[in-house]
């Protein structure tokens, strides 16, 4: 009668997957050794102890919160006592007031045997999920073909939600890489309903995001702190996908540190840099190619740069660089010459935006 009353209120019930051997194995001693604590006025101990233990290490891998496991111990004391009142004759004041100590000490000592035994488990599961999706951004970094529904079973593992669509971020930072990291996470968190997947790739933070409206305001927020870096690969429509999204993340973040930038940079804005950055020996022949008459002449390189970056006028050319304006105008003859232009103006080149463009990322 005890166990069909009282069950449903102990911690490790679940209705859904609880069978009779689950109820005789793991509620029955439990109520036993109230029962006993409660008769003999005393104290759980030892063995008694052990199922308490095991129902707060399976609440904590269930993921059920422990003001919830706490909770239910109380409701389970107030179900024993309810079932003890009604046990032949009534309780005398003093019998009510000594079976009310007995059974909340012996109720106390069983919930903090579960406490202890969850927060440990949530501390072993924790570091065993930190260790899984540290695996999966290694693999996701990788050069390696993946199989993207290989990679969202693992993701699944550590309660990613695979389907919605993902983008990944790398961060750099010019103090130390755990607290540039942590100052995106905290930005993110407020905004984020399913997990994200953190690891590390030489000195490079890689988060796994899910895509939500407003990602890149928050993360330009949190770009604010100096010396912060983010890449920002391109979202992918699920998780399985989301390994080039990594590899776009960390060319975006490479890029902008080549450039010596900071905030955020997101893959889209510098596609043609990360080309030229993982093709050097294709750069280095169109640095050739389009400057090699002026390459031995750095003035004459660095007119050129300042005057493309002017809007081709001579003026502010000279202004820039300190110079008198037929100054500039003698080295653009030069150049022109040099570089087989008819005008100045036919230096606006592809070849010659790249390959000065390469030069300031080199």
């Amino acid at each position: 009668m005890l166990v069909t009353d009282v069950w449903r209120q102990l911690p490790g019930y679940d209705e859904d997957r609880m069978d009779l051997a689950d109820l005789a194995g793991t509620i029955t001693p439990n109520i036993r050794t109230l029962l006993f604590c409660v008769g003999e006025r005393r104290l759980p101990a030892g063995p008694e102890l052990i199922t308490a233990a095991a129902l707060g290490e399976r609440r904590a891998i269930q993921g059920v919160p422990i003001e919830a496991v706490v909770t239910s111990w109380h409701r389970a004391e107030r179900e024993v006592f309810t079932w003890l009142a009604t046990v032949d004759a009534p309780f005398t004041p003093d019998e009510h007031r000594q079976v009310t100590r007995d059974l909340a000490a012996a109720v106390d000592r069983m919930t903090s045997t579960s406490t202890e035994a969850y927060r440990r488990a949530r501390t072993e599961v924790a570091a065993h999920l930190e260790q899984m999706a540290t695996d999966l951004v290694s693999r996701l970094t990788g050069g390696e073909l993946l199989d993207p529904q290989v990679i969202e079973e693992r993701a699944k593992l550590i309660g990613v939600a695979v389907q919605g669509s993902h983008r990944a971020l790398a961060v750099r930072g010019s103090q130390l890489l755990p607290r540039a990291q942590r100052v995106v996470l905290d930005a993110l968190r407020p905004m984020l309903h399913s997990r994200t997947v953190v690891g590390t790739r030489d000195d490079v933070a890689v988060i796994v995001t899910p895509e939500v409206p407003g990602l890149i305001a928050a993360l330009t927020r949190a770009a604010r702190s100096p010396g912060l870096l983010i890449g920002v690969g391109l979202p992918r429509p699920r998780f399985g996908e989301v390994a080039g999204s990594c590899r776009e993340a960390m060319a975006a973040a490479e890029a902008g540190h080549a450039a010596g930038t900071t905030g955020v940079v997101e893959f889209a804005a510098v596609a043609a840099d990360v080309l030229l950055l993982e093709n050097p020996l294709d750069a280095r022949q169109v640095v050739a190619h389009a400057l090699g008459p002026i390459l031995a002449k750095p003035p004459l390189v660095e007119t050129l740069r300042v005057y493309l970056h002017n809007g081709l006028s001579t003026r502010a050319t000279a202004v820039a660089l300190r110079l008198h304006e037929n100054t500039v105008t003698y080295r653009l003859r030069q150049i022109t010459d040099a570089l087989h232009a008819d005008t100045p103006a036919a230096l606006v080149r592809a070849d010659i935006l790249m390959a000065l463009r390469y030069q300031e990322l080199s």
